[in-house]
Formats: structure tokens, sequence, C-alpha cells
């Protein structure tokens, strides 16, 4: 069983007093608690409803059913890509990390025998899918509350940056809405599929802070399964292997569209609504368990330690007292979505597991020897008084030259999790390197013995 939830349209406007925090350093530097709050009603947020033919809704549209999407034998050389880019603040860098090392990525999937890459499709989407039931949290606008920004790019497939569909890779068909380099007509794209590639990836850092890994792939692929969706159909192929590779400095923190986890009106620990600071913390303190517990609400004295931190699923933290403006209480309570299991389920819906490699570039949870590297500490909150409130301190840092920030990861815990149940072709690579090679290498070979091992049909 699957847990469907479509993309509801509440995109609450908060009536409240506005709120702007810009702190420096760790996470308050990402600039989420920069808040537009009027009165409002309830615009469209994120329209991506429908199932195509894959899933079938159940008893009043909420839960459905997942079947495999076609029982067509995936081929040896047809291969469909999808990148997750992280687009919020602090990702600019690692962007050009991973897109330096492009090149030698596609080269890796070159067939010595024959000089030609695999029948490639390549697509890109964003993390960036709103704030949950708010349209209003800065950079994670709604769409189509304002279509302008990437703040909600509804699982819609990027083409470089701007928005989807109106991207700047002007080497793109017109009309095309991911790269690919056969079928019918050929290419869709002009010059070397390097420089197309390397295009449709740089997506800029200026979408929202609360990133929808799971999210934003689960809805472009379910956009996907419907060959005449206007945004990403024709990228699935049923006979071809399915690769997805993601790019990101934090853990995954999708929420449904219905969501009131980023309520913007609440920005400190002892709110009795009960969600803290609005940082990306909620998305730990609501999203892990910790020893069978979650993150703390309070800073800690000092730094400590968490130590077998997983995925809460829907057995974690929740928000009883957050209402959205009419009253009424969180529908999800507080519980993120999709579950590490649903989004599991989802992707081994769509294809087999011989047939599915997916890996992650992001924060490392252990170090070599298997020690926990979340650690929690607290940090000033100069717009709740002074107050200290708990962060994350980051798993990893990679100093960079030339007086830039240091680039760094945060403790992925459901991303790794979820990688971690593709067993053998499930990759995951720390963030914090001098470059990507080991890293795309890796994924590239796992790709590569993918496309290239035939199918041998059952009996």
């Amino acid at each position: 069983m699957l847990v469907v939830e479509s993309r509801r349209s509440l995109a609450w406007l908060a009536p409240a007093a506005a709120v702007a925090l810009t702190f420096a350093g760790g996470c308050w530097s990402r600039s989420l608690p920069t808040i537009f709050l009027d009165a409002g009603s309830s615009s469209g947020s994120g329209g991506n409803s429908g199932f195509g033919g894959m899933i079938t809704a159940g008893m009043g549209g909420g839960p459905g059913m997942c079947a495999p999407m076609t029982s067509t034998l995936a081929s040896g050389n047809k291969l469909d890509l999808l990148f997750m880019i992280d687009n919020s603040a602090s990702m600019a860098p690692l962007q050009a990390k991973l897109r330096a090392q492009l090149p030698t990525f596609l080269d890796a999937l070159v067939d010595p025998a024959t000089g030609n890459l695999p029948d490639l499709h390549v697509a890109v989407v964003s993390s960036s899918l709103g704030a949950g039931a708010w349209a209003n949290v800065s950079q994670c606008h709604s769409f189509p509350y304002d279509p302008q920004t990437t703040g909600d790019d509804g699982g819609r497939f990027r083409q470089g940056r701007g928005a989807p569909g109106a991207g700047s890779c002007s080497m793109l068909h017109m009309g095309a809405k991911f790269l690919q380099t056969g079928g019918p007509s050929g290419p869709n794209y002009d010059g070397d599929i390097r420089n197309a590639l390397d295009c449709i990836t740089d997506l800029g850092d200026d979408g929202c802070g609360f990133e929808s890994q799971f999210g934003s792939i689960y809805w472009a692929l379910q956009k996907a399964i419907t060959a005449d969706d206007p945004d990403n159909g024709g990228f699935l192929r049923a006979d071809a292997k399915l690769a997805i590779v993601m790019l990101t400095n934090e853990d995954d923190c999708s929420v449904a569209s219905s969501s009131l986890l980023f309520a913007p009106y609440v920005n400190s620990v002892s709110d009795p609504k009960g969600v803290g600071a609005l940082t990306s913390y909620r998305c730990n303190e609501f999203g892990h368990l910790c020893n069978g517990l979650p993150p703390p609400h309070d800073a800690p004295a000092g730094t400590v330690t968490l130590n077998h931190c997983v995925s809460a699923e829907n057995a974690g933290k929740t928000d009883p007292a957050l209402t959205d403006p009419n009253g009424n209480p969180d529908p999800t309570r507080g519980h993120l979505w999709p579950t590490v299991a649903d989004f599991t389920s989802f992707l081994r819906c769509l294809k087999a597991p011989p047939d599915l490699v997916i890996a992650a570039i992001a924060g490392p949870t252990t170090d070599a020897m298997g020690n926990s590297l979340y650690q929690v500490t607290g940090q000033i909150n100069p717009a709740a008084m002074g107050e200290l409130d708990p962060v994350v301190v980051h798993s990893c840092v990679q100093e960079t030259s030339g007086g830039n920030d240091p680039e760094y990861g945060d403790p992925a815990v459901r991303i790794k999790q979820a990688v971690d149940n593709f067993g053998a072709n499930g990759i995951f690579y720390p963030i914090c390197a001098n470059n990507f090679q080991s890293a795309l290498g890796a994924v590239a070979a796992r790709m590569k013995s993918a496309v290239s091992t035939p199918v041998v049909p059952g009996p």
C-alpha cells in the first residue's frame, strides 16, 4: 500500500506582523525566516493532481494502491536519468562542482564497443516544492501564487535557471523539457550533450530553503508517467532503466501540500504552538527519531551527539496546537511526507530494483568508524529576544579557497536510509569533497553496468 497525497490548494496567507531574520553562519544564513505576511485567502498551490495510469485512488481520492508501471522488459541500452538538484541558498558552488564532472560522467557511460552513449533521457528537478499549505514563506512561494519564482516548481522539469518551462538553455529545441539523444527525430538539442547537460543542471541557489528532495522526485516522476503531461510527459519509458542522482547538502524535508509545519507566524521555541523557530531544524525535530526520541525542542547546554537516528516516518513528534488561520489543526500532524517507506515503495513500483539505480551526494550521518555525526547545539535567535534555539551542527565541512564560505553538509538521515533500501543499486557519497570525481565515477559505473546487463525474461 502506498499512501498517495494529491497536491491540494490551500496556500494560506497568515495575518500577522512581518518578521525578518538575516543571520550569518549556520542554518540562519539560508534566509528562511524572511516572511511576507498579509491578510489573505487560499490561492492555488502547486497543482499536480491526477495520477496518470499508475496510481488508482482510494476512497475519497486519498490513499491509493500502487501498481507496476508496465510489464515491458527494460532494454539493454535505454536509460532515463533524473537529477534532483538542491537549489537552496549555499548550493551554487556545489552545483558548479557537480557540473565540472558531468563531461567525464557522460564519457563513462559510452559503450567502448560502439563509441555511443546509451539511448538517454536526462531531466532535472529542483528541491523546491513550496512550504506546504503556506504560500508566503520567502523563497518558498507556491505556484501559481507566484509562478515566476522557483520556490515551488511542483516537480516540473527545469531547463537551467528560470522557472520550469522557461529556462535559460537556448540549445534545447522549442518545447523540449528534457534531453533526449535518440528517438525518431534524433537529439532534441543543438551542439554537444555535455554542454546541454551543463546548462540544464545550473539552477542557482534562490529556491526554497525547506528542501523537498523526495517530494520533488515523486511529483516529477508521477507527472512523467502521463505521456501528454505538458511539463514532464515522455520522459519515463516503459522499456528503459531508471537512474536518480540527488545532490543536496541537507536532509529531505518533504511535506504534504496541506501541512502546516512551516507556519511562518511561529518563530520561537517558547511559542506554545510547539514547532520552534522558522528554520530547517523543524525538519529534524519532526522528521527524525534518535534513540527512539525526537531531537530536542530546546537548545542543549553545549553540544550533544544524537545516536541511532532514523526517519521518524509516521511515529515522530506531532504538532497538535498548530492551526491554520481558520483554527483548523494540521491534518498531517507535523509528519513529513513521503515517508522513506512510501518513497521506496513508489520507486520500486515504477521499476523493479534491477532496473533502478538511486544515488545521493549528501551530508554523511556517520564517520568512517560508524560513529554518529548528528550533533545539536544552540544558536542565538535575535528575532526572538535573543533566545537560544537548537540547530544541527554540520556533519561535514569543506574549506574553500578565495575567502568563500566553506561548503557543508548536514546529516542526511532520511536520504541515506532511502538509498540504503536499494542495496547494491543504492550509492551514497559525502558532499564534502575536493571534487565529485569519485562519487560520479561510482554512479556512472553502476549505471553502465545496469544498462549493459541483458535482461533475461522470466519463465
